[in-house]
């Protein structure tokens, strides 16, 4: 779990982009100009990552820059994962109940069976 989580904070900042430009944009700011300073300061952040192999800086550049005040109390909020996993939670409960469920249900008697694997050395 950690593992994944490392790698959906890393990309996360990019994925949040939108989010974060719209809310700007909500507050009066110039949609243009937002996009254009999340366009440098993205490809700033990708350079930093890919190129010199550090942790990806983009929301740190966002919280510095001016055209960005309307979000900088909550940019936390705004990258936030779980605004960013759709359906998938609802999907999962889905599959579970309606295909892994039946065939749960029907090896009903197999799961209940005692194991008799064993090693003889």
């Amino acid at each position: 779990p950690n593992v994944v989580k490392t790698h959906v904070m890393a990309e996360l900042p990019f994925m949040a982009t939108e989010v974060i430009l719209m809310e700007c944009v909500k507050a009066g700011g110039d949609r243009q100009e937002l996009h254009e300073a999340i366009r440098v300061h993205s490809m700033a952040a990708g350079a930093v990552v890919k190129g010199e192999g550090k942790p990806n800086d983009l929301m740190e550049r966002i919280a510095k820059d001016p055209l960005f005040a309307a979000v900088h109390a909550k940019l936390d909020t705004l990258i936030e994962p779980k605004l960013f996993v759709g359906r998938a939670p609802e999907q999962v409960d889905e599959f579970i109940a309606e295909e892994v469920g039946p065939i749960l249900e029907s090896n009903k008697a197999l799961l209940e069976q005692a194991s008799v694997d064993a090693v003889n050395v």
